[in-house]
């Protein structure tokens, strides 16, 4: 998925150094970005073996994580807007549709016939303690 790669982009390149002249940029903490790209690489996991319902768990799980890192102040100013929403635009390409549930039971072959009242047949002459009436 094109955000996957997006997120793991701007994870993998706020944790690499410059070199030259110019200010390095931004740049997560190592942790942070190592958690951050595992989150990440079990979203595409579960995408690659069409567990959409179990990835979509995961990339929620993951826009949780960057918002409390957010939150805490452990994401730089410049990265919080690019990482907050290429993890919600993943989060929100997955589209969950849940198994359908099993067959139910199989359907009785007595179905059409009458319900018996009193747990058996009547049948005339039959006694009900009642003196023999039916």
């Amino acid at each position: 998925m094109r955000s996957v790669a997006l997120a793991l982009a701007v994870i993998a390149a706020s944790g690499c150094g410059g070199g030259g002249l110019t200010a390095p940029p931004p740049r997560l903490p190592h942790a942070l970005g190592a958690e951050l790209a595992a989150q990440a690489d079990a979203v595409e996991a579960g995408l690659a073996r069409g567990d959409d319902c179990g990835a979509a768990a995961q990339a929620a799980s993951l826009r949780q994580s960057v918002a409390d890192a957010v939150a805490a102040g452990q994401v730089p100013a410049e990265l919080r807007a690019p990482l907050s929403r290429s993890v919600a635009a993943l989060a929100g390409e997955i589209a969950c549709t849940p198994a359908p549930p099993p067959p139910g039971p199989p359907a009785h072959a007595d179905k059409g016939k009458p319900k018996k009242t009193h747990g058996h047949d009547h049948k005339p002459g039959h006694d009900h303690g009642d003196g023999g009436k039916d």
